[in-house]
Formats: structure tokens, C-alpha cells, sequence
């Protein structure tokens, strides 16, 4: 689950809303951070946080942690408040989490 050689995907609706260097954040956050040391569930949720100016990505591994990152893109108030990513066994999508429909 989550193998950074799988196709990986952003949703139209999210990459109007974000930009790439946030979307790109967040699959390198995935890839570097995440993967092998929590266990990934199906579907991912990430907060995106103002932090003095900066964004800064919040993930919760399953109520037993929080870990937060954060990105050199400045905020703006239009990005959405939460993430979603679907690893659906063939496709990796990153999306808004309206279009989340598991």
C-alpha cells in the first residue's frame, strides 16, 4: 500500500485549489516519513495548518500519534482544511475530501 512506483493521481478539484508544491509535499511527507514506520491505512487523512505564514501538514496514525510537517509554501486561507489520499490497490489519488467516496 502506498509504494511510490504506483501511479499517483491529484483530482482536478484539489489541484485548483493547491499548489503542486503542497501536493508534491504531501506524497514526499507519505514516501519519507510515513510509509514503514505507521502502519497506512486505505485511506489517509492530512490537516493543512497556517503556522507562521507557512503551511504545515498534521497526520494522525490512528489516534496514536500526531506528527505534523511542515512545508516551505506559504498559506492561503482558500486551501482546503483536510486531505484525503486513496490507495485503492491500483491507483493512488490525492483528493479534497468532498470527492472521497470509499
Amino acid at each position: 500500500m502506498f509504494d511510490q512506483d504506483e501511479k499517483r493521481f491529484a483530482t482536478l478539484g484539489l489541484a485548483a485549489k493547491l499548489p503542486s508544491a503542497v501536493i508534491d509535499g504531501i506524497w514526499d511527507i507519505i514516501d519519507q516519513n510515513l510509509k514503514g514506520v505507521v502502519r497506512l491505512p486505505r485511506v489517509l487523512q492530512f490537516a493543512l495548518i497556517a503556522r507562521n505564514g507557512q503551511v504545515t501538514v498534521a497526520f494522525d496514525a490512528q489516534h496514536d500519534a500526531i506528527m505534523e510537517f511542515d512545508l516551505p509554501v506559504n498559506y492561503q486561507r482558500e486551501f482546503p482544511e483536510t486531505v484525503a489520499v486513496l490507495d485503492d490497490g491500483q491507483y493512488q489519488t490525492m483528493m479534497l475530501m468532498d470527492e472521497l467516496s470509499v
